[in-house]
């Protein structure tokens, strides 16, 4: 097995962001850029309940020049929503004020992720700041690209069928948290002032349907926004039984979106 990181990266780990203890990991080229360039932020996935920061997934963009990070936010049942929302929120103003110490530039941040990750990716293009927004905040929380592999996208999706259980995310099942939901929902705050979206999703996903990327590819085009959607055939797991195109594609996307040149 390789070891991590490679040797032409570097890692920072566990640097503290949040009031709440969480911490996040940078990966980037050893080859530092004189110019600032853009940063990622990679969300992990895990059904908001589970799992951590993942460095390994930005890999691909970390070699190809961008300053990438990977952080945590609170889980569910712990924490419920906005809570999530909130964190993924604090590490973009986190990035914003280290920009100059990180050698990227504030205006050229892009988020992606799977799955429950690919979800806070969403809000962060849609609801960075919305109605949940703490509005004396000093730096902006919205990003400038989102990268939605396999992401909950509308929790009021019938094809969505979560059921009577009680779900994590909300502390209590849907049906009595459906103003929740749709806060929740990246679908809700579609507008003209999104940044570009790019969905990869699989036409044979069983745990979020792909019903979820073509409502939010939809909601955006109707509104004015720039989206792009690419149905793959696989299922939940394409980032794992398609890296090697997932990955191209969202290496493209933010090449293009985020106005970086190949290195």
């Amino acid at each position: 097995m390789e070891s991590f990181p490679p040797p032409d990266l570097e890692l920072l780990e566990d640097v503290p962001f949040s009031a709440h203890g969480l911490k996040l990991d940078i990966l980037r080229s050893r080859i530092r850029s004189a110019e600032p360039v853009p940063a990622v932020l990679h969300l992990h996935g895990g059904a908001w309940v589970m799992f951590g920061k993942w460095p390994a997934a930005n890999v691909f963009l970390a070699r190809a020049g961008f300053v990438t990070v990977s952080a945590d936010y609170r889980l569910a049942p712990g924490a419920t929503f906005p809570a999530q929302l909130d964190d993924v929120r604090a590490t973009v103003r986190w990035l914003r004020a280290q920009a100059l110490k990180l050698g990227i530039d504030p205006q050229r941040i892009g988020a992606w992720g799977v799955s429950a990750g690919a979800h806070l990716a969403g809000l962060l293009g849609t609801a960075a700041e919305a109605e949940l927004e703490n509005p004396d905040a000093e730096h902006s929380a919205r990003v400038q690209a989102v990268g939605n592999v396999s992401g909950v996208m509308d929790f009021l999706d019938p094809a969505f069928n979560v059921g009577p259980q009680h779900l994590p995310l909300f502390g209590a099942p849907q049906a009595q948290r459906l103003e929740l939901a749709a806060l929740a929902s990246p679908v809700t705050h579609a507008g003209a002032d999104a940044p570009p979206f790019l969905h990869l999703h699989g036409t044979h996903d069983d745990e979020v349907p792909v019903s979820q990327a073509r409502r939010m590819h939809a909601a955006l085009q109707k509104a004015g926004a720039k989206s792009e959607l690419v149905e793959l055939d696989g299922d939940h797991y394409i980032n794992d039984t398609h890296q090697v195109g997932v990955e191209a594609r969202l290496l493209a996307f933010f090449y293009r979106e985020l106005g970086h040149t190949p290195t």
